[in-house]
């Protein structure tokens, strides 16, 4: 693995020393004469309120006589590249402040700022629409939208995730991912659907979570602790799927998508068509609907048994907004028919030891579209209702509905394979309420209060009991900015009641009492705590910032970590829970330094360290438990104190006009303190590096359209910090290190009128076999080998 950071050390380099070159160099006097290597003076700066000191963004920079135009963007910054030396004219304007000219003559760099006086003119009555500015967070945050977004078609929630540094996933074999952050996942993430929490049977790794991701025109993630605003349980960060918003301009749209994946021959339809009547202005609707299908995957050498999957899943949102309040309603349904691996149920020990030795998994399959036990239906509803009332200039009051309805059946392959071994239902019903209050000064803030009631029940075999819980919280956060200075702090309390009811026979640890065994028990558990944040921001000019953030999060154990006891069908595994589990309780310190929108040079870095108290984590025990059913491996639930610690990087380079290099790294340090070694099941340090060729090309109607090509290597190293005795942890040693060569190609082509974005991706194109470390059936298989994703889209317009 060394090799591979001393190629990326002398790559960084290599792209820096053009760089540092062109900084090096003087501009030229006045009396010298003016060539093309000398126009290289960058000018920037900041436009502010004279008065408040606030950044005005969307203000306009000319420079008059000449075709250069910039517009501050969410920090107040403006700036032009590339200028040569001379005498220009900047004309800095924003709608209700008073121009500002100044003259001047530039031989260097130059950083100018302005400060606009308010202009006492009276407008009349105007309605302004705009697209509401990304407030910068205090934490680290990765954004995936637009093109780079649609390249994920066809992927799952957590795989598509997996293109931002510091994210990787957690995986049941090829078809389901759960998203890891910074080494965390499954309750530790919280993943907000349209704004909503998404509530569902989240216990284990292979519960992914049921969302299309079809319906995202965004994907934001915040890395870290951020309970504050999303919720207490927040230690690991928050997913954001944002749908865009309903359409605001009369006229009807729509777009088809069609995707074909190779490895497991997956197709994938999707559409949506949206629309704004010109009758009805205030009225605005949206249907889109997803049809996926997908058989057996292959590795490099043979298919994995019982490993397709389809999937049917819709949505329906429709708004009415006036100038003063608005309403809207949102509903979608996902529904999945995915098999699991039959290779990782095994009827004995022998079995067990065998399918741990062997090199391929038995029995050997072919392809088919064909499901087979075992296998699981999921479906999960949901349905949001939303208003708000603008309560004065800048104040804004919003109130949330929500219910969420789960459903799984689990199918074993031993017993009657004619109904469901176990059959989940879980009910939430979530309400907020939310105020963000007029601008006081240079702060601004919201105040929230939040209720959520939720219930479970079974039918079936015991995995986790039956249980209904309440949670409440009230939340305030403010924001403070002025000139080079961000600040923001935000204190939350919760509150949860947690009722289980089950047998005595049902639980995993008896409790010495005495009693027959089918005994009802009512368990009860009350939490209460609070979370707080504190961060800061300075910009050291338009390109350079520097970001810190502290916070503390707590995390109740969950039903499944306290109750379970039985089989967790997807993995195959036996599951003990734990009643004596505590709360965690996490402090998380991070720190990033961004050097943003500059022509060639852009990265990132940042470095965390997460204390938990307390932390719950489950462990593999060796003993495989042996039932009616067959031997199953076995995990409990164990509690310790731990250290998350890491680094993620991120920097790319235009080498050229079109060539562009990026880079990206993270690593995490996993460390239990109480036992003094390390945590297993922790993320592996991955190194990704890659060349990107663009050319633009002036499409129809004036539009831009991109043309590219990349090449990318992805570097992922063997998992070495780990336990001594790690065998009496686990059933088998950390894969070796591997390396995947990954491509991608895109265009647009101009068929008549009609516009057509056609999209290639291959992953592992030198059809590697390796095994990944996060795979929970890396002891049977191998992971995916080269597999080819063509996408299309056609937007269409009426």
């Amino acid at each position: 693995m060394r090799k591979y950071i001393n190629y990326l050390v002398l790559l960084l380099l290599c792209a820096c020393v053009p760089l540092a070159s062109a900084y090096a160099q003087s501009g030229p006097t006045a009396a010298e004469t003016v060539s093309e290597k000398d126009c290289g003076i960058t000018l920037s700066g900041t436009v502010t309120d004279h008065e408040r000191r606030s950044v005005l963004i969307g203000a306009t920079v000319v420079l008059e006589g000449t075709p250069h135009t910039s517009v501050t963007d969410a920090n107040g910054h403006y700036h032009f590249h590339d200028l040569c030396p001379g005498t220009y004219k900047l004309v800095v304007s924003y709608l209700g402040y008073t121009s500002e000219r100044l003259e001047k003559f530039f031989r260097a760099p130059e950083v100018v700022n302005f400060r606009l006086h308010p202009d006492a003119l009276l407008l009349r009555s105007v309605e302004v629409r705009a697209a509401r500015q990304r407030e910068q967070p205090t934490q680290a945050s990765s954004h995936l939208s637009g093109r780079e977004l649609a390249q994920t078609q066809g992927q799952s929630l957590a795989q598509a995730l997996e293109r931002m540094t510091g994210l990787s996933s957690i995986q049941t074999g090829p078809s389901i991912a759960k998203p890891v952050i910074h080494g965390m996942h499954s309750n530790r993430i919280l993943v907000m659907n349209n704004g909503v929490r998404h509530e569902a049977q989240q216990w284990g790794s292979e519960h992914a979570p049921e969302i299309d991701p079809f319906v995202a025109s965004e994907l934001t993630v915040v890395k870290g602790a951020a309970g504050v605003r999303y919720g207490a349980d927040a230690i690991g960060g928050v997913i954001l799927v944002e749908p865009k918003p309903l359409r605001d301009s009369a006229g009807t749209s729509a777009v088809l998508n069609l995707v074909g994946v190779s490895h497991n021959r997956q197709g994938v339809v999707s559409g949506m068509v949206e629309s704004n009547p010109a009758a009805v202005p205030s009225l605005s609707w949206r249907l889109q609907g997803t049809l996926k299908q997908a058989g057996n995957s292959k590795t490099p050498d043979y298919y994995l048994d019982n490993t397709g999957y389809r999937e049917q899943n819709f949505s329906a949102a429709a708004g009415w907004t006036r100038e003063k309040y608005g309403v809207d309603a949102y509903f979608s349904r996902f529904h999945t028919k995915l098999g699991v691996f039959s290779g990782s149920h095994v009827g004995n020990l022998t079995d067990i030891r065998n399918a741990l030795q062997r090199e391929r998994p038995e029995p050997e399959a072919d392809f088919t579209y064909a499901i087979g036990v075992p296998y699981q239906n999921v479906t999960h509803d949901l349905l949001k209702l939303h208003a708000f009332y603008r309560t004065g200039p800048s104040g804004k009051l919003h109130l949330t509905y929500a219910r969420q309805f789960n459903q799984r059946e689990e199918y074993d392959a031993h017993g009657d394979r004619s109904r469901p071994g176990l059959r989940f239902e879980i009910e939430t019903h979530h309400t907020e309420a939310l105020w963000e209050h007029p601008l006081i000064g240079n702060l601004k803030g919201s105040l929230g209060a939040s209720y959520q009631y939720q219930f479970n029940r079974f039918e079936g075999r015991f995995f986790v009991p039956f249980y209904e819980s309440h949670t409440g919280g009230l939340f305030w956060i403010e924001r403070w900015e002025k000139n080079q200075w961000h600040l923001e702090a935000g204190l939350r309390y919760d509150y949860r009641h947690l009722q289980a009811r089950m047998y005595r026979k049902d639980t995993p640890q008896r409790t010495g009492q005495a009693g027959p065994d089918n005994e009802l028990l009512t368990p009860t558990h009350t939490f209460q705590n609070l979370s707080g944040t504190l961060g800061a921001i300075y910009d050291f000019g338009p390109h350079l910032n520097l970001a810190f953030n502290a916070a503390t999060a707590w995390r109740s154990p969950t039903t499944s970590e306290l109750y379970s006891n039985g089989i967790h069908h997807g993995t195959g595994t036996y599951e003990y829970g734990n009643a004596n589990l505590g709360v965690e309780r996490a402090y998380n310190f991070m720190a990033t330094l961004a050097y943003v929108q500059n022509k060639r040079l852009n990265g990132e870095i940042s470095v965390y360290r997460n204390y938990i108290d307390n932390y719950i984590y489950q462990e593999p025990d060796t003993v495989p438990t042996l039932t009616i059913r067959g031997a199953f491996l076995t995990a409990r639930q164990k509690q310790a104190n731990a250290t998350f610690t890491g680094v993620d990087v991120s920097a790319s380079y235009q080498l050229t006009e079109h060539l562009a290099f990026a880079t990206k790294a993270s690593l995490v340090r996993a460390y239990n303190r109480s036992a003094d070694e390390y945590l297993i099941w922790i993320p592996t340090d991955r190194y990704e590096n890659s060349l990107r060729y663009t050319l633009d090309k002036l499409g129809a109607q004036g539009t831009f359209a991109q043309n590219f090509i990349q090449l990318s290597g992805l570097a992922v190293a063997r998992q070495r910090h780990i336990p001594d005795n790690y065998l009496a942890r686990d059933y088998a040693m950390p894969p070796a290190s591997y390396f995947l060569l990954n491509a991608e190609a895109g265009t647009t082509l101009q068929l008549g009128k009609q516009q057509v974005e056609i999209g290639l991706i291959g992953r592992n194109l030198l059809n590697k076999a390796y095994r990944d470390y996060l795979n929970r059936f890396r002891y049977y298989a191998d992971e995916v080998g080269r597999s080819i994703t063509l996408r299309v889209s056609i937007p269409l317009h009426f």
